[in-house]
């Protein structure tokens, strides 16, 4: 194996029942553990691995995407075979099949010689359990410690001393990290609760999250048109659109576009749109294509050139968002009180609303303002839900 870290590596690779890798952000741990994989398939016969995580758009973008770059580094890509339908990786006669969590069949299917679960703390626990009782080797887990969850209080306190091996990582531990990511990661290291979970891997607490109003959902047939294709069952949200968010950026920051629809007094969120140095006609050319727009969309006025070209060129109903002193806390105390329901394939937004926090103090303590920081998908539910006049988004 080439360009491993060695530390991380020798630790899945001890043999262990479980070995559980608490860790922050670019330390290199889902990395390592997919070099193992893809190691262990090739030194083992007829083995069967299973990477399974929430959900497939996350697989795909994360544990599945190493798994192609650790191929094509080492210039192994043409001595595996891919079947793309049921997203399996062939070594010989040993495989790694990718699937989530929520696919029951899966879920309570066939066996398997070794698990990993990629962020471990957005499955739950009965899940974990239906994979790990039906794993005859070796249970590998990894997740960011946003706040303790069924791996401190269920399954570590179940297992003896020997049974499993407890990894903390942090950036520090990558020795493939560029400066200039070390960098980017240590700038945030004025916020308290941030840096203790993505710089230090330490437990967070709870209260440091913004959101914990929110969850992944699924396709729910019965709830929708009849006749949608699999593509549109990806993006239909249920109940009536209250509209779209949009948040501009450019060089380093995304420009997002969000829709949000109303059912059951309930919030419902897709991510239409989260990508860097997108020019206006091509932005423009996207929404005409994807976005309805003759629903109302409120965007940053802090970019009313970008406001005035997208209203010129077809997208009529955009407003500029309403702001003042206190917007921010206002528009987020307003999505509190509401559950928000985010379709699987928003993944950026998925992303934010796991990281969003309270900003702190060096003493820990809470400023009451939120770290404004990878936040502009939310940003752009917020625009939207503040500018509507509140009996537009009051309960039904």
């Amino acid at each position: 194996m080439l360009d491993y870290n060695e530390e991380l590596y020798n630790a899945n690779n001890s043999g262990q029942r479980y070995v559980i890798h608490q860790g922050g952000t670019g330390s290199g741990k889902t990395y390592s553990i997919m070099q193992y994989l893809v190691d262990y398939c090739f030194h083992h016969e007829n083995a069967v691995v299973s990477v399974v995580s929430k959900t497939l758009p996350h697989l795909q973008r994360g544990a599945m995407r190493d798994l192609k770059r650790i191929l094509a580094d080492n210039g192994w890509s043409a001595n595996v075979k891919v079947t793309k339908t049921d997203f399996c990786y062939r070594f010989g006669t040993s495989v790694i099949e990718f699937f989530p969590a929520d696919d029951e069949a899966k879920l309570r299917g066939a066996r398997r010689d070794i698990l990993f679960i990629n962020e471990c703390n957005t499955v739950d626990y009965e899940s974990f359990t239906q994979l790990d009782v039906r794993t005859r080797k070796y249970t590998l887990l990894d997740f960011n410690p946003v706040r303790r969850f069924w791996v401190h209080d269920e399954l570590i306190p179940s297992l003896n001393d020997a049974d499993y091996l407890f990894v903390k990582s942090t950036y520090k531990n990558n020795p493939f990290l560029t400066e200039a990511e070390k960098s980017n990661i240590e700038r945030r290291r004025h916020n308290a609760n941030w840096w203790k979970v993505y710089g230090e891997g330490e437990i967070g607490s709870a209260e440091g999250q913004v959101f914990t109003n929110w969850e992944i959902v699924q396709p729910q047939p019965s709830l929708f048109k009849a006749n949608l294709t699999d593509a549109e069952l990806k993006t239909y949200l249920p109940g009536s659109i209250l509209g779209y968010g949009v948040d501009f950026g450019y060089s380093h920051s995304p420009t997002a576009i969000v829709q949000v629809n109303e059912f059951n007094g309930e919030l419902y969120a897709h991510e239409w749109f989260y990508k860097t140095g997108v020019q206006n006609d091509r932005l423009i050319s996207f929404v005409i294509k994807n976005i309805d727009v003759r629903k109302p969309a409120v965007a940053d006025s802090a970019s009313p050139q970008n406001i005035d070209y997208l209203r010129r060129n077809g997208w009529y109903w955009l407003s500029p968002a309403s702001k003042g002193a206190d917007s921010v806390e206002f528009g987020i105390n307003l999505l509190l009180e509401r559950k928000i329901n985010v379709t699987s394939v928003s993944l950026n937004l998925i992303k934010e609303l796991q990281q969003y926090m309270w900003e702190t103090d060096e003493n820990g303590k809470s400023t009451g303002r939120p770290v404004k920081e990878s936040d502009h998908a939310i940003d752009a539910i917020r625009y939207l839900i503040t500018y509507l006049p509140l009996k537009r988004v009051n309960s039904s």
